[in-house]
C-alpha cells in the first residue's frame, strides 16, 4: 500500500466499514432517500426518524458501498441524531466543502470526527465516495420538508 493509499484507508475508516456500529434498517422511519455513486456503484439507503420539534432522533442506513462511503455513512449515523435539520444539512455542506478546498478550510466541531477523511482531498473520486451519505442525508431533509410538519405546526389546523 503507497503512503497516500495509507492515508486514505485510516484504521478507523477500515473499522467502520468492517463493523459498522450503525448499520440497520431503522423502523419506524419517518423520511427515507436513496443515492447512488454511477461511478463505481456504492448505494446508500437512509432512513430518518423525526422528533417532535422536527429535528433528527434517529438514523438507519443500509449500504453496499467501499470502505469509505460505508465509514461516512456510520459517522453520520453517529453525528447527526440530536441535530437539526438546518444543522445537519450545515454539516454535510461543511463536510464537502472542507474535501474540496485547498486545505485551509476549518474544521467545524460538529464535523471534526469526519476529518479523517481529509487526505481524500487529493483524490476527487474518492470525495464523491465520502459525501455520498450527506447527499442521501440531503435529498432526506428536502423531501421531509414537503412530508412533515414544521416544527410548532398546529396538527389540527
Amino acid at each position: 500500500m503507497s503512503a497516500s493509499e495509507a492515508d486514505i484507508y485510516s484504521s478507523t475508516i477500515l473499522e467502520r466499514a468492517r463493523r459498522p456500529r450503525h448499520q440497520h434498517r431503522l423502523e419506524p422511519f419517518d423520511i427515507e432517500a436513496r443515492e447512488v455513486n454511477r461511478l463505481c456503484g456504492d448505494r446508500v439507503t437512509l432512513r430518518l426518524r423525526c422528533d417532535e420539534q422536527g429535528g433528527i432522533a434517529a438514523v438507519g442506513y443500509e449500504a453496499r458501498a467501499c470502505a469509505i462511503c460505508t465509514a461516512s455513512a456510520d459517522l453520520m449515523a453517529e453525528i447527526v441524531p440530536g441535530m437539526t435539520r438546518a444543522e445537519a444539512l450545515s454539516a454535510g455542506q461543511a463536510l464537502g466543502a472542507a474535501l474540496r478546498s485547498d486545505g485551509t478550510t476549518d474544521w467545524s466541531p460538529d464535523i471534526m470526527p469526519l476529518r479523517l477523511f481529509e487526505p481524500l482531498r487529493d483524490t476527487p473520486s474518492r470525495i464523491v465516495c465520502a459525501t455520498l451519505p450527506w447527499q442521501a442525508l440531503a435529498q432526506a431533509l428536502a423531501q421531509g420538508l414537503t412530508q412533515m410538519p414544521a416544527p410548532g405546526a398546529d396538527e389540527e389546523g
